[in-house]
């Protein structure tokens, strides 16, 4: 495994953040981290980075131990490569010389550092603008230099704090393809923290949903999606109805909806969502009670 969490644990002021997270990521996928605001996921990723030390647990990235009882490796030991939501670029540098930074610090020079450079920029399709400053980039641009300069450290992992939290939608969707086609390209394990649903659903090998500091479930997009492990992820994804109803004789027994259901009699929980949704001639009474429109349906 790539990267490896067991039992990770972060309080701040008695409280936890991170409360018993395990995972294993397997090496080259994409893992996406979603949950809301506050759930922890962000110092999650601060943990993996080194920036936090864990209060209990363990964590090994490449088969290699770097937090533990008694061990923290510092940031600058642990091989990764950080992707901030700020991109966390040099102003004063211009974007060739942003890229080049790990380049420099691992020792190239000359004409070696520059090629790298240029491949680099390419990479993303900036090489046009290298010359230019952070901030005459637009906001899709400074993320690519970020990218690029991730691409540049060669780090085997790459962590990712909501880089398109800060961009427009029109944006965000293209940047989707654009870091879907970094990932290819750098082959690298990728752990990406969102609160955006569509966001995971698009790029992830792997989602894991986060509520108060722990993971609800843990698998691929097209299963947490279709088979919520519990109500809470069922609300969090997809924002479907939540129905309560009996299980009786083998049928699911929502007011006037029945559906198949396989499993002993006793309460039941079902999910609805839009796309479940069919119109027919012959239906159960009701009322209306609001409507929004959502521009291609209500």
């Amino acid at each position: 495994m790539s990267i490896s969490l067991a039992g990770l644990v972060k309080r701040f002021d008695g409280a936890p953040a991170v409360n018993g997270v395990s995972i294993d990521i397997p090496r080259g996928a994409f893992c996406v981290v979603l949950g809301p605001s506050g759930c922890g996921k962000s110092t999650l990723l601060r943990l993996i980075a080194g920036l936090e030390a864990a209060d209990a647990g363990a964590i090994a990235l490449e088969g290699r131990a770097v937090c533990g009882p008694g061990l923290h490796v510092a940031p600058e030991d642990r091989a990764v490569a950080v992707v901030f939501q700020s991109y966390a670029l040099w102003p004063h540098m211009s974007v060739a010389d942003n890229v080049a930074f790990p380049l420099r610090v691992a020792g190239l020079r000359g004409a070696a550092l520059d090629r790298e450079t240029i491949k680099h920029l390419n990479t993303v399709a900036l090489s046009d603008l290298a010359a230019r400053r952070p901030a005459d980039l637009s906001g899709g641009q400074r993320q690519r230099v970020a990218l690029a300069r991730c691409l540049a450290s060669g780090a085997r992992t790459v962590l990712m704090d909501e880089p398109l939290a800060n961009l427009d939608p029109h944006l965000r969707h293209r940047m989707e393809s654009e870091l879907a086609a970094f990932h290819a390209a750098s082959g690298a394990t990728t752990l990406y923290i969102t609160h955006d649903q569509r966001e995971a659903m698009a790029l992830a090998d792997l989602v894991a949903v986060m509520q108060d500091g722990c993971f609800l479930q843990i698998g691929p997009p097209e299963t947490v999606y279709a088979r919520p492990a519990c109500e809470a992820v069922a609300r969090f994804i997809g924002r479907g109805a939540i129905l309560h109803g009996q299980r009786l004789d083998g049928e699911g027994i929502f007011g006037p909806l029945r559906t198949p259901s396989r499993g002993p009699d006793g309460p039941l929980t079902g999910l609805m969502r839009p796309s479940d949704v069919r119109l027919c001639d012959d239906g159960a009474p009701g009322r209306i009670a609001a409507v929004t429109y959502r521009g291609g349906h209500f």
